[in-house]
């Protein structure tokens, strides 16, 4: 499947459901999409956040 061009980001929503957690996640044109993702995911995803951060802190961002 070919790649889009990418979207804003205009919200996250978490919701805590059987076996993990839904994200959805609403672009900038309207569309919405929503995963099921596992704790151990949820957990990944906020260490590569946290990542982006600290980087972009301390290139003085």
């Amino acid at each position: 499947m070919p790649m889009t061009e990418p979207k804003k980001l205009v919200r996250v929503l978490t919701i805590e459901v059987s076996g993990g957690y839904e994200l959805v996640i609403e672009s900038d044109d309207g569309r919405v999409v929503r995963v099921v993702a596992t704790s151990r995911q949820i957990e990944a995803l906020a260490r590569q956040f946290t990542k982006l951060v600290d980087d972009e802190e301390q290139a003085g961002g």
